[in-house]
């Protein structure tokens, strides 16, 4: 991670009249990225308002969160392989043996400290903002710890002992914008979780309710916390609130699994936070991306041979080559692209981690089968019937992979938790050296500039 003397945020600069309500606006109508000092930031809600829209801006400026992150989980997973142009540094994921130099690793781990600190500063200033306009700032703070939540969630399932409570590889959290060359060693993974919920919880009683994709709701804290529980293994609540979020009136499923993906950002009814893309300054190029450094894999084509979602997940080019369906080009304004989005949480993947959850923690097989029914009954698939738990947890964890699959590698966490609870071994499906490839070394830069104060994960 690079350190910083100075803070530098990235600031995406709005049009059109910033203002204190919690009106939202379309985030791809922005001009250029800018820097701007930290001591001339935050002095009102408005400029608070500004940098969160900044910080909002990261997630979809450059590749690492809407392209790398999705990628090379999808590769260390089951669903992709290195495309026609992929190399040493992508077959390293597929291969599930990633040396501390990749660029990918420097890349997305920076990306991701980088919007901690812009959230940071937000949190930090708004704060200590002396207003009357109380509401508006809490709502400020919530974002920004919401994002904040994520990235901590998704740095600990990458680099951290994600599935171990009692581990000491937690990840360096950040909870104060950096403002000096000070190192942070490592955090356990309890610790972790702990602020992980925290900002959640702050995030479900002050967010704003849901409005718009584009940002975070209440409603997505509330079923964020939901995965980030599963993971936690507190499997009861994580049941509960899923199903709070599934009972809401703000979200339903697709009518049909290839809507999810031909609506992509218009007049979506199931995602609950995704990036923007449009035909100006957001082409991130990622259905390009997806096919010539990321493709699918052959044990997904297979895999989905007689499902019937089958056609909306995979497309053939007139050569007889796979393409991800999923993010195969899309139209923004009429105009065709390669630009898309990335899909941080939908409806359908808490019904999934409802299905779980509950099964997990309740031995509730009726309410576990009438959750991933509801999915499958939406593909057009054959409803599941049975009353063996295992069975269930199984057919729960290759739903996901139906489900989600060549999307963001969510069925790589799901072997390595599989694996830890004993209910497979991941060498049947990805063969590791040692369990210690169930997470990635952290990049080498990191450790060489802590001067080893930040430890490196086991066996890199």
């Amino acid at each position: 991670m690079k350190l910083f003397k100075t803070i530098i945020l990235t600031l995406i600069v709005v049009l059109g009249l910033l203002n204190t309500s919690c009106e939202v606006i379309d985030v791809t109508d922005v001009d250029p990225v800018y820097q701007v000092s930290e001591d001339k930031v935050i002095t009102n809600l408005d400029q608070a308002q500004t940098v969160l829209y900044g910080t909002y801006g990261i997630l979809i400026d450059g590749l690492e969160y809407a392209v790398y992150a999705p990628a090379i989980t999808s590769m260390m997973g089951l669903t992709m392989q290195p495309g026609i142009w992929g190399g040493s540094s992508e077959n390293a994921f597929f291969n599930n043996d990633v040396s501390s130099d990749n660029f990918y690793l420097e890349a997305i781990y920076t990306k991701m400290y980088f919007l901690l600190n812009n959230a940071n500063h937000i949190i930090s200033k708004t704060e200590k903002l002396e207003i009357i306009e109380t509401q508006r700032k809490n709502e400020i703070i919530a974002e920004a710890k919401a994002l904040r939540a994520l990235t901590h969630f998704y740095l600990l399932r990458l680099w951290g002992q994600f599935y171990d409570g009692n581990s000491e590889y937690g990840i360096v959290l950040k909870e104060q914008p950096i403002s000096d060359a000070s190192i942070q060693p490592r955090t356990t993974v309890q610790a972790t979780y702990e602020l992980i919920l925290d900002d959640l919880d702050f995030a479900i009683d002050n967010a704003p309710d849901f409005s718009n994709t584009f940002y975070v709701s209440n409603l997505f804290a509330k079923a964020l916390k939901s995965k980030v529980l599963l993971y936690k293994k507190d499997y009861e609540a994580a049941a509960q609130l899923a199903l709070e979020v599934i009972n809401s009136s703000d979200r339903t499923l697709e009518d049909t699994f290839s809507e999810i993906f031909t609506k992509k950002i218009i007049d979506t009814k199931e995602v609950l936070f995704q990036t923007p893309f449009d035909n100006l300054n957001d082409r991130n190029n990622k259905a390009f991306m997806f096919r010539s450094y990321f493709g699918l894999s052959e044990y997904y084509v297979s895999f989905l041979e007689n499902d019937a979602r089958k056609d909306a997940a995979i497309a053939y080019t007139s050569t007889g080559s796979v393409r991800n369906n999923k993010f195969n080009g899309s139209t923004y304004n009429g105009v065709p692209l390669t630009a898309d989005t990335e899909y941080f949480l939908r409806l359908d993947e808490v019904y999934l981690i409802y299905a779980e959850a509950v099964l997990r923690g309740n031995d509730d097989i009726d309410q576990s089968l009438w959750a991933v029914n509801k999915v499958r009954e939406r593909s057009t698939n054959s409803l599941l019937d049975t009353s063996d738990k295992d069975e269930l947890l199984a057919a729960i964890r290759e739903e996901k992979v139906f489900e989600l699959g060549a999307e963001s590698g969510e069925e790589w966490f799901d072997l390595v938790r599989y694996h830890i609870e004993g209910d497979i071994d991941i060498n049947d499906y990805k063969t590791l050296s040692s369990d210690s490839k169930l997470i990635l070394p952290l990049p080498f830069q990191t450790i060489q500039l802590s001067n080893n104060i930040i430890k490196q994960n086991p066996d890199y």
